[in-house]
């Protein structure tokens, strides 16, 4: 769909929807870079690449991967995302990045101080029990034995799981300040940061509520009325400076607005923002990537999704033989697959704020840094498929009951929350973090996409949308009620 701001506000350029907008950007990267990106065949048709945007963007990000030029295609993709975005103010629309540079005022803030011991416990719960200190490595092995987290997403827990025991079982992040854009969302790590004492800036539409006060140890700032990155962000923009007057901050980006390219533009205009504070304000950047994404398989995956591809069960054997499980589960070569694990039904402009505004845009940064110079530490980890509010349609609450017949684990947003929160603590306090500023290392655009909680999506040897209608089916015979429960 087209853009749904009337008046002030994020905008694609004039008449492009989310899907053209998508096809338009990779096409003029595609033409800059022939030889590395020729072989992906992106339809120059928009209705053919709308109809089949998925195997088209796997293509692509298959042969980016392989590519010598993968980190100057990823630069090239965010920067030409940037480019295209405008932001209307009194009806005019401007280009994103000019308009974010304009002088605004900050909104006035409250500031609340608990009362609580700063410090933050490792503690994890998971289905209907709480993994606590060094135990939360228990589950860790057992996520990772089912082959539901990557090696690295399980090195990057033990490190911060052991770092908290060596200080005392209790993390205390007082000297840490986090600006954290979508403070509201269902998967922020807000209550994690103020138990560890830390200082945060509440950015959200929605004014903060917070349960267990008692249990809270830090300070939270936020505004009287909200903040709407999509319709106000230069007041957002202006919060965040002023809050990082002090010193750099963290920046966790973790807004999302569904629908009508909401998703592209929230996630940009982020990107923006962190672009325009540069360096100076920012510390470090956090975001989360959807398994539901062209995923970059890690060796470890790509074994067990071969194996299954060998042995099927009998049931699936008889799906495959009749192509209701079409292959290949993963495109480009054996030793850099890349999952084909896009939802159709989860739009493309869905799939562009994952890609462009998120995975290539997470290499531009950790490997170019920001404005005003210098390298920006960078967290942008894959956490599992989660049943949030999000997630509501009834496809996919029957697929989740099916989705354990593939090996496949939908994850509660409390277990969600609780690892990628930890994951995202390694990944700014570990200096030895895949995207630390100080990891200059030539495979860091590689690095950073390793760490991966995916529950089992990347280990299937069929495409995961043939894999989640199978599922829903499944699904459907144990629970036809979900069916009948109406979305949002």
């Amino acid at each position: 769909m087209k853009n749904d701001l009337k008046s002030d506000g994020v905008l694609l350029p004039d008449g492009e929807t989310g899907s053209a907008f998508f096809h338009r950007v990779l096409l003029e990267t595609a033409a800059r870079f022939p030889d590395a990106l020729g072989g992906a065949r992106l339809p120059r048709d928009p209705r053919l690449f709308k109809r089949q945007y998925g195997d088209a963007l796997v293509r692509f990000e298959a042969a980016r991967i392989a590519s010598k030029d993968r980190v100057a295609i990823a630069q090239d993709l965010a920067e030409r995302t940037l480019a295209s975005l405008r932001l209307a103010v009194d009806g005019t629309p401007l280009p994103l990045l000019e308009a974010l540079k304009k002088p605004s005022d900050a909104p006035p803030v409250e500031t609340k101080k608990f009362s609580g011991k700063p410090g933050l416990q490792a503690r994890v719960p998971f289905e209907g029990r709480v993994y606590e200190g060094k135990d939360v490595l228990t589950l860790v092995d057992r996520l990772h034995e089912d082959h539901h987290m990557s090696d690295a997403a399980r090195a990057a827990l033990v490190w911060i799981v052991e770092h908290i025991a060596a200080q005392g079982g209790a993390l205390d992040l007082s000297a840490h300040k986090f600006a954290l854009l979508g403070a509201g969302a269902e998967l922020s790590p807000l209550s994690m940061l103020l138990q560890g004492g830390a200082t945060v800036l509440w950015i959200d539409v929605k004014p903060p509520r917070l349960e267990d006060e008692g249990a809270l140890a830090g300070t939270l700032v936020h505004t009287l009325a909200g903040d709407d990155l999509l319709n106000h962000p230069r007041a957002a923009l202006a919060l965040v400076r002023r809050f990082a007057e002090g010193g750099p901050v963290h920046l966790g980006m973790l807004a999302y607005a569904p629908g009508q390219s909401r998703e592209l533009r929230v996630a940009s205009v982020m990107n923006a923002m962190a672009q325009v504070l540069g360096s100076k304000a920012v510390r470090s950047l956090s975001m989360l990537i959807s398994p539901t994404s062209p995923g970059e398989t890690q060796p470890e995956d790509a074994r067990v999704a071969e194996a299954r591809g060998r042995s099927p069960q009998l049931w699936q054997r008889a799906l495959d033989l009749g192509r209701a499980l079409p292959r290949p589960g993963h495109y480009g070569t054996s030793e850099q697959p890349v999952a084909r694990a896009i939802v159709p039904l989860q739009g493309p402009g869905y799939q562009a704020a994952q890609y462009l505004a998120k995975i290539v845009t997470a290499e531009a940064f950790a490997t170019a840094g920001l404005e005003g110079g210098g390298p920006v530490t960078v967290s942008a980890n894959v956490a599992g498929i989660t049943n949030t509010r999000s997630l509501s349609h009834p496809l996919f609450q029957v697929a989740f009951v099916g989705a354990p017949s593939f090996g496949v684990r939908i994850f509660d947003p409390e277990t969600t929350r609780a690892l990628s929160g930890l994951l995202m603590l390694h990944d700014v306090l570990n200096p030895k973090a895949p995207g630390a500023a100080a990891n200059q290392s030539a495979d860091k655009a590689k690095a950073i996409r390793a760490q991966q909680v995916h529950g089992g999506v990347y280990d299937l040897p069929w495409q995961f949308d043939s894999c989640v209608r199978v599922a829903a089916v499944l699904g459907a015979g144990k629970k036809p009620n979900l069916l009948l429960r109406r979305t949002g």
